[in-house]
């Protein structure tokens, strides 16, 4: 299993580290219960899609509301009261919606002051609303109104979570869908998100199910692909997935060192003076690929922005060619560095940008080449370091 998610997944969803990219993306379109519901939610799909139709944007939050976000919320299934009455400890705070189990369940709790005791087995989720394509992640800077409702959405929707009790919260613009859970929104950017229109636009009807199934009623309840379930499985999965690439990062180290200490250019002797010297060493390339793998994979080297860096310079066309080659059975010459040398090119365009490739210069210091001469004077063999970058990319 590659560590890399399929592009045409990551079109799907913004996952924010609520659940595991690969869970999302891999395993669980896999479950046979995830493709039984794509005939459940095509019906919905084309609902939505009427209404979205018939919207017109508008930077008027009740009128986003009323066009928008309750008749989709109504689509979905959902049974709610609007702007309840939630006690806290700054006074009695209305969030935009209180997402119930059942109507019976909200006539029980409809216009009373409403607290975790009362919520409890009752409520689903709190909803918050802003108008259209309205930022989820700064405060409003105007005069007047309310300060609270000009925070940030998404400290308001941990803030409303904190104080109702209820494991999940619902922020949206009517464009984007946020869903957060209680042990993490107040971390504010923990939450996985769906951009709605253009879910209801994908081609691949398995598109739309990234927000059905995450954002419908059923998805509160216990089963399968309940919320609690799929976030249990993910993290399960990410648990394992991290157990296991600790014990390859062990092994990418070993080889590593081996292989500055097998390549015959390098002249190195095992003995007890230079060990330490080529450990250290080791470390620093561990850690060069390991920060290559992050900002990758994170969007912060141009991977996709720049086709020169993604296909002949990054680290993920190192790897990918890597891979094919132990796939096939392929395996460098003794005694080569040819893989080392084109990550020496790499480390210094990421040590002194490139303009060119849309890399800006790295000024922390671990790449840096003029305070690293060993890493100048030795290489580490192709056979280890083919290994090495292996077990860093790759998770059986």
């Amino acid at each position: 299993m590659t560590v890399d998610a399929p592009a045409a997944a990551e079109a799907r969803h913004a996952n924010q580290r609520l659940f595991s990219d690969h869970y999302l993306d891999v395993r669980l379109p896999a479950r046979p219960e995830w493709s039984a519901l794509t005939v459940e939610a095509e019906p919905v799909r084309r609902a939505i899609g009427e209404v979205l139709g018939s919207y017109t944007p508008s930077a008027n939050e009740a009128q986003t509301e009323d066009g928008l976000i309750k008749p989709v919320l109504r689509l979905l299934g959902h049974v709610f009261e609007v702007q309840a009455k939630l006690a806290t400890p700054d006074g009695v705070r209305p969030p935009d919606y209180v997402l119930y189990r059942d109507a019976a369940a909200l006539a029980e709790n409809r216009g009373q002051r409403l607290s975790d005791e009362r919520l409890a087995g009752r409520g689903l989720a709190v909803a918050d609303a802003k108008f259209w394509v309205r930022p989820l992640d700064v405060a409003l800077r105007v005069r007047g109104g309310d300060a609270f409702t000009n925070r940030n959405p998404s400290y308001q929707i941990a803030f409303y979570m904190q104080h109702s009790g209820l494991d999940w919260g619902i922020l949206t613009n009517g464009r984007l869908w946020r869903l957060y859970h209680r042990d993490t929104a107040h971390k504010l950017d923990r939450f996985y998100q769906v951009d709605l229109a253009a879910a209801v636009r994908a081609e691949d009807p398995a598109g739309f199910l990234y927000f059905y199934a995450f954002f419908r009623r059923a998805a509160f309840d216990a089963g399968p692909l309940g919320l609690g379930a799929l976030l249990a499985a993910s993290t399960d999965y990410a648990r394992c997935v991290s157990d296991s690439l600790k014990r390859q990062v062990y092994d990418a180290l070993r080889h590593i060192a081996q292989g500055f200490l097998d390549h015959p250019a390098n002249g190195l002797a095992v003995d007890g003076a230079r060990l330490p010297e080529i450990y250290d060493h080791s470390l620093r390339v561990l850690y060069r690929l390991l920060f290559l793998l992050y900002a990758e994979a994170g969007g912060l080297l141009p991977v996709r922005d720049n086709a020169a860096y993604g296909e002949v310079y990054g680290l993920k066309a190192v790897k990918e060619a890597v891979a094919r080659d132990l796939d096939a059975g392929r395996r460098p010459l003794a005694g080569t560095a040819v893989l080392w040398s084109r990550l020496v090119a790499l480390f210094g365009i990421i040590d002194t940008g490139s303009a060119e490739l849309g890399v800006p210069a790295y000024n922390g210091g671990l790449f840096a080449a003029k305070t690293h001469p060993f890493l100048a004077a030795h290489a580490v063999g192709d056979a280890h370091l083919q290994r090495a970058i292996d077990k860093l990319a790759r998770v059986d």
